[in-house]
């Protein structure tokens, strides 16, 4: 406990020593280190040695250095913004994406539906044309006995329904 205090004021102190100097290359190449109102140049002192005129161009280059900062840092938050809202547009635009396409699924899903109970209603339809037909011919020729009559009917009878109930099932899925 004792070594973990200790290692967090001298990290602490690190941290103040380090963030107070500041460092300017003015347009000639000479790089200044400010630190307070000390101005330092290869480690040495030059505070007095510069003249005033000097001072202030190392002072507004230091501001415009803290100015393109601060811009910068600024310019980078509207980026990351825009970075974020573009992020949320992309994920709408899957989310919606991914609607429309349950969305085609589902409607193809009915469109085959429909399709299916149209042919079960065609076959159903022609079954009952052809049994019809033959039923009529074979009472025509005078083949049929009362119990193949009675057969027959039963038979029409269970097509018909069966043609009903693909008209229903079609009708439902027109809806």
């Amino acid at each position: 406990m004792k070594i973990q205090y200790v290692w967090l004021c001298f990290l602490i102190g690190l941290m103040m020593s380090c963030g107070s100097t500041e460092r300017v290359i003015t347009k000639d190449g000479n790089v200044y280190e400010i630190k307070g109102n000390s101005i330092r140049n290869n480690g040495a002192d030059v505070t007095e040695t510069l003249s005033e005129k000097r001072k202030s161009e190392i002072a507004s280059t230091l501001k415009a250095n803290r100015k393109a900062k601060v811009e910068a840092e600024t310019l980078e938050d509207e980026l990351k913004a825009k970075q974020k809202a573009l992020k949320e547009r992309e994920e709408a635009v899957e989310e919606k994406l991914d609607e429309l396409e349950e969305r085609q699924e589902a409607l193809q899903e009915k469109l085959e539906a429909k399709e299916d109970a149209r042919d079960e209603f065609l076959k159903a339809k022609k079954r009952l044309e052809k049994q019809q037909n033959k039923y009529e011919k074979l009472k025509k020729k005078g083949k049929l006995s009362t119990n193949d009559d009675t057969e027959w009917s039963e038979k029409l009878i269970d097509l018909k329904d069966a043609l009903k109930e693909a008209t229903e099932k079609m009708n439902n899925l027109n809806k």
